[in-house]
């Protein structure tokens, strides 16, 4: 019975597993604890059977569950891994754009630097004959979407 116990208790810091008589059936009750940020791997394990059927399946009962409960550990870990890196890439894209803001709005403080150097040549008493281009704007105007609001009160 203990080396059908014992992959069960090396998943897990503890295993309690407790036993009571529920008229003529034995209640066990298997439970492993430990620090598992997920409840469902903290999920116990109750069987009532008769002592004959329990001595039969018993050992086969608790494989099964330490199958299962192995197998759910592995999807956590999957999931566990695909979220983290789900984050780091969204991080790196955040991160980019933030960088590339700050490039574009760099790239405009030096457009505006240079006109400013075209208009001090210009009071020396030259005539403007640079042509007048718009600068381009950070970010284009947003569209309207939705119901404006205001339109109510006309």
């Amino acid at each position: 019975m203990f080396v059908s116990i014992e992959p069960l208790l090396r998943s897990c810091t503890k295993l309690t597993l407790s036993l009571q008589m529920k008229g003529n059936d034995v209640a066990v009750f298997v439970k492993p604890e430990g620090s598992v940020n997920d409840a469902a791997m903290l999920q116990p394990l109750v069987l009532t059977a008769s002592a004959a059927e329990l001595d039969a399946g018993f050992a086969d009962a608790l494989a099964g569950y330490t199958g299962v409960r192995a197998s759910l550990a592995d999807q956590i870990a999957a999931t566990t891994a695909i979220l983290e890196a789900a984050q780091k890439t969204q991080v790196t894209k955040a991160t980019k754009a933030l960088s590339n803001g700050k490039a574009k709005t760099a790239d405009s403080a030096a457009v505006v630097s240079s006109d400013d150097d075209d208009q001090d040549h210009n009071a020396e008493g030259e005539q403007n004959t640079a042509s007048t281009t718009p600068l381009p704007s950070a970010a284009p105007a947003p569209e309207k979407s939705g119901t404006d609001l205001t339109s109510l009160f006309d």
